[in-house]
């Protein structure tokens, strides 16, 4: 019979946390509730689809007695977050009744038994080697956006990890963009390994972690599963199977434009651009002369956009038309103050990257100019 208290806070913290967890749409009720399990002084917290998402939280708890129960994940939510007391009573009986008590509030919540929990299996001979939560969130924050929504290929809506003994490299691809994203590092491993981490454990991963942390992250990794430790909370899933894309088949391996702009100019810019091609399908036209970049866009509908920016250009004078939003979301996610966009011919993909840094790559396709 579980029987624990604990603050409103850090039990309010870690129910929302877990209960991303929840798809709703499991076939087993069961698995649409949050696990409460206490142990001898802290009370653990799981949810999972048992698919692409596992999320386990741990918080520290007074324990009278050990046990555990599942309850609905929006009830237990909305129960804790509604309560103005600082302590928490958590009580279970044996028809998985759990009573929540918290100052002068009581709820008596109808649950389920946690037996008839599934979970993720454990991870054994798992390969281990951390990251600091700032690295981490570096990588996932330039490449997460790039995977694919589409279900029906589902190898394109996870990104693949190449790892070695010298370090990662990350790719994600939709097959209208790529972006790939390297990252040197001491990892514990004889001979290379590759694994594709779903869109939704990575958005998950990106989520709890802190920007600017030098903390570490303990990641594992098996053949089916991986699991990342972030402070107490721990996000695993089963990999997505299947062979990648040969994505290196579509790195353009020479361009004769070359575009040098300040990064902030132009993310600035685009947005303004986008208030009339949003209505073309996001569709902007780069074309450069004189030291300046010229960007457009039409709609029938809206109308005529133009601006200019200072741009440093190199080789012919560039004309291309790109998907504006595809171009913000890599402007979004990179740090460094100028950006190179190399182009070739309006019909070739364009890259986009940090002008003193190879670390980061995004490849882009181009739309049609109209």
């Amino acid at each position: 019979m579980l029987n624990v208290s604990c603050t409103q806070t850090e039990l309010y913290e870690a129910v929302q946390t877990v209960s991303h967890g929840v798809s709703g749409r499991s076939t087993q009720p069961v698995q649409n509730n949050i696990y409460l399990e206490s142990t001898a002084d802290q009370l653990r917290l799981v949810a999972t689809d048992l698919e692409f998402i596992s999320l386990e939280a741990v918080i520290n708890a007074s324990v009278v007695d050990q046990g555990a129960v599942t309850v609905p994940a929006r009830l237990l939510t909305d129960v804790v977050g509604s309560v103005g007391a600082s302590e928490i009573s958590l009580r279970a009986n044996d028809n998985s009744m759990l009573t929540v008590e918290a100052g002068r509030s009581s709820f008596l919540i109808r649950g389920m038994s946690a037996a008839d929990f599934e979970m993720l299996p454990p991870m054994e001979d798992a390969l281990e080697f951390e990251l600091t939560q700032r690295d981490l969130h570096s990588i996932l924050s330039q490449i997460v956006f790039a995977t694919s929504r589409d279900e029906t290929r589902p190898i394109l809506t996870g990104a693949l990890f190449n790892i070695s003994p010298g370090g990662l490299e990350v790719v994600a691809t939709d097959t209208y963009r790529l972006a790939l994203r390297r990252m040197t590092a001491e990892i514990p491993i004889d001979e290379p390994t590759s694994a594709i981490i779903s869109e939704r454990a990575l958005n998950e991963i990106l989520r709890i972690l802190e920007p600017e942390s030098e903390e570490p992250v303990r990641v594992s990794l098996t053949d089916s599963q991986v699991s990342c430790v972030v402070g107490n909370v721990t996000v695993g899933s089963r990999l997505i199977e299947g062979q990648f894309p040969n994505y290196e088949k579509v790195l353009p391996d020479s361009s004769d434009r070359r575009v040098t702009v300040d990064r902030e100019g132009l993310t600035d810019s685009l947005r303004r651009m986008l208030i009339v091609a949003r209505e073309d399908a996001n569709r902007i036209v780069l074309r450069g002369s004189d030291g300046e970049l010229t960007i457009t866009a039409d709609s029938q509908d809206v109308g005529h956009a133009e601006e200019q920016i200072p741009a440093t250009l190199e080789g012919e004078e560039p004309e291309i038309a790109f998907n504006a939003r595809y171009l913000l979301d890599a402007l979004q996610a990179i740090t460094q103050e100028q950006v190179v966009l190399e182009l070739s011919q309006p019909l070739a993909p364009g890259t986009l990257k940090p002008l003193d840094s190879d670390d980061y790559l995004y490849v882009i396709m181009p739309m049609q100019i109209m």
